[in-house]
């Protein structure tokens, strides 16, 4: 499994019904929505995350928590930033880079990476979700199952049937 991923932001905007509805408000706020689903998505599986998205201007870049949004250099492009970071990394095949782009894909696979489409890491977020909900619901049946125990235990000590 790897342990980092990398993001092609404005392909996955474009490719996602979501995220394509968000962008028709703003493109701020399908970037912002897209961070919201990466965050979840890297708190859950522990996976580390970059979204790289073309810039407009000097490189420039945020980090929050455990996902780190890269804006490319109108020099450059995001795709270039990509290679860079597959490239300059000890484990590449610890990488996981999202992209639609065919010639990314090749590019990055080339150097020792693995590669998921826009659609299958849609997916792959999806059942994340899934799977932490239905973890907080047996964490909660647990935790309510203590509690009656304890109560039942409280009772039976007062002479009480609970």
């Amino acid at each position: 499994m790897s342990s980092f991923l990398i993001i092609d932001g404005y392909n996955i905007i474009n490719k996602w019904p979501k995220l394509i509805k968000a962008k028709c408000k703003s493109i701020e706020l399908a970037r912002e929505a897209l961070y919201n689903i990466v965050q979840k998505y890297s708190d859950f599986t522990g996976t580390k995350a970059t979204i790289v998205y073309d810039g407009k201007g000097k490189e420039s870049q945020h980090i929050k928590g455990d996902v780190d949004v890269i804006f490319s250099s109108e020099k450059e492009t995001a795709d270039s930033i990509i290679e860079t970071l597959v490239y300059n990394a000890k484990e590449p095949n610890r990488i996981k880079v999202v992209t639609d782009d065919n010639v990314q894909r090749n590019m990055v696979m080339g150097m020792g990476s693995f590669t998921l489409s826009c659609r299958s890491f849609e997916k792959e977020v999806g059942q994340a979700q899934k799977d932490l909900t239905q973890h907080l619901l047996e964490a909660n049946r647990d935790l309510s199952n203590k509690c009656w125990a304890g109560r039942n235990h409280l009772w039976q000590k007062k002479g009480r049937s609970g």
